[in-house]
């Protein structure tokens, strides 16, 4: 709801500013999704085209308006891209050169948990565990998610959590590696995973993917399993 409203407020209201519903043209609809796919702002517009869908649906229903002025509004289908793992050297760089222990540490978690950038403000330590909710279940439920503390990620736990924002966060990568973004450090905690043996099925585990509607409601590993695949993440 909160990101919605955000999205709502910086790019709908600024736009159609006291337009009425009923005054909403196609064309009116196409130059917003236009001028921000021509800025680059391609999964901004998708998101937009999917807010001002839903808008405009449920105020047909609600007999406000009798059509849906997206309904001939062409825009391109958005694919998102995919993170690009650090090399080990980048790596090194990362946590030797981000001289803020604050932001160094955050980097460790992200680089050595895998969490998506909006789960790292949940985690907690319980444990040999880093516990953290996991953004991606949409059932309404909330879910945790348990990753191992392992050898790599524990010098950098000696005084908590403590994450600063993510908008810190990514200027810290930048900083230090201009090439990357923050969620790449998800990207390469998967890829050292694999390299270093981890069984595809604890590592859905620690990054939060399903493991399959089957094998979720009957699986439940223990931790036993899941701290020998982690102690296995070690380079």
């Amino acid at each position: 709801y909160k990101t919605d409203y955000n999205r709502y407020k910086k790019y709908l209201q600024p736009y159609f500013g006291e337009t009425l519903l009923v005054k909403i043209t196609p064309k009116d609809c196409q130059d917003l999704i236009d001028d921000l796919e021509e800025e680059g702002k391609g999964k901004t517009a998708e998101e937009l085209y999917s807010l001002l869908s839903v808008i405009f649906k449920m105020a047909i229903l609600h007999r406000l308006i009798d059509y849906n002025p997206l309904d001939i509004v062409i825009h391109t289908k958005h694919e998102n891209e995919h993170g690009v793992a650090l090399t080990k050297e980048e790596e090194r760089k990362l946590l030797s050169e981000t001289k803020d222990v604050i932001l160094r540490n955050a980097l460790a978690l992200g680089l050595y948990t895998g969490m998506r950038p909006n789960e790292y403000k949940t985690a907690k330590i319980e444990g040999k565990f880093i516990v953290a909710i996991n953004s991606k279940r949409k059932n309404g439920k909330i879910e945790y998610k348990k990753i191992p503390i392992t050898k790599m990620l524990e010098p950098y736990l000696k005084e908590g959590i403590n994450v600063p924002t993510e908008k810190k966060l990514r200027a810290a990568i930048r900083e230090v590696l201009s090439n990357h973004k923050l969620y790449d450090l998800r990207t390469t905690f998967y890829t050292r995973c694999t390299e270093c043996g981890v069984a595809e099925p604890a590592m859905k585990e620690f990054v939060g993917h399903s493991l399959g509607k089957l094998a979720d409601a009957y699986t439940d590993f223990s931790d036993e399993y899941l701290l020998r695949e982690g102690g296995k993440l070690l380079y």
